[in-house]
């Protein structure tokens, strides 16, 4: 049975270091995609208000993308918690946790990104 917890406590631990990655690769390029969107505008010296809600929208996606990745930290935290209370609290020490961050640190206040023209 122990074999088994283990098992899956790895399966699981695999996938979802996966959706991490994910997740911040989603989130950096649409944050990158902001950034394209506002230099272009500016090198074909466009007006200002030229693909303002498209900028907005990609804006808005992008701390979308951040907050999945928040909640993702905080389901990485309750992971660990799952393993202990399935017995493997022993056999896992802080570096086969993959990249857990700490539980203390800047608190849980959303991140709030804008795009400034």
């Amino acid at each position: 049975m122990l074999k088994e917890r283990r098992q899956a406590a790895d399966l699981v631990t695999a996938d979802f270091l996966k959706a991490e990655r994910a997740a911040d690769e989603a989130a950096t390029c649409a944050a990158d995609c902001v950034a394209t969107m506002l230099r272009q505008r500016a090198d074909a010296r466009l007006p200002v208000a030229t693909g303002l809600d498209a900028i907005q929208l990609v804006s808005e996606a992008t701390a979308d993308l951040v907050r999945a990745r928040h909640r993702l930290v905080e389901a990485h935290r309750a992971l660990v918690t799952v393993r202990s209370d399935i017995g493997l609290g022993a056999f896992y020490a802080y570096g086969d946790q993959g990249d857990c961050p700490p539980a203390e640190g800047r608190g849980a206040q959303p991140v709030t990104l804008a795009a400034v023209a």
